[in-house]
């Protein structure tokens, strides 16, 4: 059997609709080098997505490979959930303090493995801080309209794209949503429901699955000080935004705005190995340091928490940001690509609104097409809850069909290259999605 026959037969895809897999298939992944994969049939194809948005430093980077390989002929893993360390996440955790703004005050960190539980870690974190203070009743949760912070319990829990709630629901005395840009109609809910209930918001600086909402510059400082009014900590989720994605190596530095706790994945390895971190502030970390009774602890770990191959790709993966300048490149090629894309489809009856920041970006679609009449005797259901609006849909296979590969979120495209990327790479992406828009 060929691989293909073998994926069909074996392998399960979490997006592909399970009716269709076995007739349909997948498309065999066989190279990559910096934008471009290449796929067992021959075809070349544009990586209009880095990936899952996390490819950051571009596909074949033999540094990361030996950075890695050189661990694990010397000490691949060992626990350190105990009393037992090794060298990689130490170095990986002051990296990462050195990285951050100062005024962050974050430097205190647990990795796991993606993005999910680096929010489930934040999320524990946040209810023992509160704990051990005897606020008991802080246990309520907080996140925005369009969010998406994982797949996990408590992350799909304060995920508000209704695709992911189609099989179980959040329980909706733990967990609440606020609209995305509205400050005053979050401290209405946190007045309603009792501040003396919420622990924590978590917030993504850009809504990046949700469609590339890019907050304005004052509402964070608005969250800031209801948070602080009301004694709620945040979370900043830049598993997506972070590691330069956004012209910054962090985006909270945009908005000059620090939460208590930061979740990271992605781009820390740009996914050529499993890899989170949960960054942990002073102000959080002194009281369970110095609170938490004896005998007891956090408790919250992975077999494979602070992995030492991971973090060492981790840290070959920030030499090759910060030697080839990738977070500048990130700011100059993102601004080019948003200001082609404004050009290019100013005129464009079908677009509603262009977003971006840094190497990513959004097309927001008014000229959406209705569902197919009926989907398995569920066209209700999907009207609401579907993956993408047709319309987004159609216009992702014509880029597909030119050899680029982008992703529907709604009524939008969303677009998010390596931050490698160059001028004239731009350009091909921006033209294939001129010439899409004309057919789709």
């Amino acid at each position: 059997m060929s691989n293909l026959d073998l994926d069909k037969k074996h392998l399960s895809h979490a997006y592909i609709e399970p009716r269709k897999s076995k007739f349909y298939g997948a498309k065999e992944v066989v190279d990559a080098k910096g934008i471009r994969i290449k796929l067992s049939n021959g075809e070349e194809l544009i990586d209009g997505l880095s990936g899952l948005w996390n490819v950051n430093v571009g596909h074949g980077r033999k540094e990361i490979a030996k950075a890695a390989n050189k661990q694990m002929e010397k000490l691949p893993y060992y626990p350190s959930a105990f009393e037992y360390t090794t060298e990689p996440p130490i170095k990986l955790a002051e990296k990462l303090t050195s990285l951050l703004p100062r005024k962050s005050k974050i430097e205190k960190f647990i990795f796991g493995l993606t993005g999910s539980d680096a929010n489930e870690t934040a999320f524990r974190l946040a209810r023992m801080f509160h704990t051990i203070r005897g606020e008991n009743k802080r246990k309520k949760i907080i996140s925005r309209k369009y969010s998406y912070h994982g797949f996990t319990k408590s992350a799909v829990s304060a995920t508000t794209l209704p695709l992911y709630h189609l099989w179980e629901k959040p329980d909706p005395n733990l967990y609440f949503e606020v609209p995305l840009y509205d400050a005053d109609e979050l401290e209405d809910l946190i007045l309603k429901e009792g501040p003396d209930t919420f622990s924590v918001i978590i917030l993504e600086p850009v809504m990046a699955n949700g469609g590339v909402h890019i907050s304005p510059k004052n509402y964070f400082k608005k969250v800031r000080e209801i948070c602080d009014k009301y004694g709620i900590l945040m979370i900043f989720d830049e598993i997506i935004t972070a590691f330069g994605r956004t012209g910054k190596w962090f985006c909270m530095e945009h908005y000059g705005v620090y939460p208590e706790f930061i979740s990271l994945s992605k781009g820390i390895t740009s996914g050529y190995l499993p890899l989170s971190a949960t960054g942990i502030s002073k102000k959080v970390w002194k009281e369970i340091e110095n609170k938490t009774p004896p005998g007891l602890f956090f408790g919250g770990a992975l077999t494979s928490s602070n992995h030492a191959t991971s973090c060492s790709a981790a840290l070959a993966n920030i030499d090759i940001i910060e030697k080839e300048k990738l977070v500048d490149n990130s700011k100059i090629q993102g601004k080019y690509l948003l200001d082609q894309l404004k050009a290019k489809f100013k005129n464009n009856p079908k677009v509603k609104e262009i977003r971006g920041l840094g190497l990513m970006a959004g097309i927001n679609w008014k000229n959406n097409r209705e569902a197919p009449e009926n989907f398995m005797g569920r066209k209700k259901l999907l009207a609401n809850k579907r993956y993408a609006d047709q319309y987004s849909l159609d216009f992702v296979n014509e880029c597909l069909k030119r050899g680029l590969i982008v992703r529907p979120v709604g009524p939008n495209t969303v677009i998010a290259p390596p931050l490698c990327s160059t001028k004239k790479e731009i350009d091909e992406i921006v033209a294939i999605l001129e010439e899409s828009s004309k057919v789709a």
